[in-house]
């Protein structure tokens, strides 16, 4: 994938996440505005797992889409943000008993909306698309059956590794799948 449409790519999904995630905040502000009379800033705690719109930098600097729209947020509710570290391991379960009280870029599931409340509006349609290396001449667009033992990277145990798995047993697929948590796994692997 070239260059630009690899930006492109990865912006639109930017767009999705941002937008999300401030659907997501606008009730939460709703709701805290109704329960909060006071004028001190309000301390939310938000789930922070590293990923590829909210993560940690080289120099020890928090940066990304997701945290830049945070800011922003921060600005129009005067809230304060203290980012709780997490990984898709424990995320949940601090999301459950009360250590955070938010979290971003995360799938609507039935089973997730029985312990979490989800927006009415999604931040956006969920669509995963393969990509492969350009100078791999043996992988074709049209006749999927080439990835068949083919390694895969995704983030296992997710919602994205449940559709590949669903889509591999619908099409007679069958891949390895190859964990990768970041751009530089993806890039290792």
């Amino acid at each position: 994938m070239n260059k630009s449409r690899k930006t492109s790519a990865v912006l639109f999904a930017c767009i999705f996440v941002i937008l999300g995630m401030w659907m997501m905040l606008s009730v939460y502000c709703q709701a805290a505005e109704t329960n909060n009379d006071e004028k001190q800033p309000q301390t939310i705690r938000v789930g922070s797992f590293e990923d590829t719109f909210n993560y940690v930098g080289k120099n020890g600097v928090r940066q990304g889409y997701g945290y830049e729209l945070m800011q922003a947020l921060a600005g129009y509710t005067g809230w304060k943000f203290e980012y709780v570290k997490c990984d898709w391991s424990n995320c949940f379960d601090k999301l459950e008993n009360g250590e955070i009280d938010i979290m971003g870029d995360i799938s609507y599931t039935d089973e997730r909306a029985q312990k979490m409340l989800f927006p009415e509006e999604p931040m956006g349609e969920e669509k995963y698309i393969l990509y492969a290396d350009l100078s791999n001449l043996d992988i074709g667009t049209y006749d999927f059956k080439f990835m068949d033992g083919k390694r895969v990277g995704v983030l296992m145990d997710t919602e994205p590794e449940i559709m590949l798995t669903e889509w591999e047993n619908k099409n007679g697929i069958h891949t390895e799948h190859v964990n990768v948590n970041n751009d530089d796994d993806v890039e290792k692997n």
